[in-house]
């Protein structure tokens, strides 16, 4: 089993894969153009839910959608934060830890995940290299006993990270070491084509 992993500026909804996540924060819900990773006319029909009542952005709601025929990806999964203000590092990667359980059990092995800034570009850099430790080895638990040789997961990040992501990269290999076969790629923000 090898570990395929990716950095982007671009949005999930841009990229070819299984599914993309979202991580939704409910004061932010209705503020935002679009929600992060998500196409427009998706977000909107996100708020037409949300004004009836169904996905709020709770802290733990979880929402499984079909990508349909305007994204590129089979399924969108959204996942609530709460209020951005009682968002802490620590329960982010509780919800990231959450998201991977549920990717993993829908068998998906191929998904991008929209990371968002939470806690100002100071922490971005922890917080990208945490939530990958954090996601990515419910999936080598279960793919050493069986399923495809690759899991590859993209990272949407802010463009700004791009410049910081050599030093999560060194760190992500550090901390995989030499158990398990890892690729990483930075997909530099000028670029423009499909991953």
């Amino acid at each position: 089993m090898r570990l395929d992993l990716r950095f982007t500026p671009r949005a999930p909804y841009a990229l070819w894969c299984e599914a993309v996540v979202g991580f939704v924060c409910k004061d932010l819900f209705f503020k935002d153009e679009a929600v992060p990773g998500i196409d427009q006319k998706t977000s909107a029909y996100l708020r037409s839910l949300n004004k009836r009542g169904f996905f709020k952005a709770e802290p733990g709601e979880t929402l499984l959608l079909p990508g349909e025929d305007r994204l590129r990806a089979d399924k969108v999964i959204l996942k609530g934060l709460g209020l951005k203000e009682d968002m802490t590092l620590e329960s982010f990667l509780g919800h990231a830890s959450d998201v991977a359980f549920a990717i993993r059990s829908l068998g998906i092995h191929n998904f991008a995940v929209r990371i968002p800034m939470l806690f100002g570009v100071e922490q971005y850099q922890e917080q990208i290299k945490r939530t990958v430790q954090e996601m990515m080895p419910r999936f080598m638990v279960q793919e050493v006993i069986r399923g495809p040789s690759v899991i590859t997961a993209v990272f949407s990040v802010e463009r700004a990270a791009l410049e910081i992501i050599q030093k999560v990269e060194d760190s992500l290999k550090e901390y995989f070491g030499e158990g398990v076969p890892v690729s990483l790629v930075t997909e530099p923000s000028a670029r423009t084509d499909e991953i």
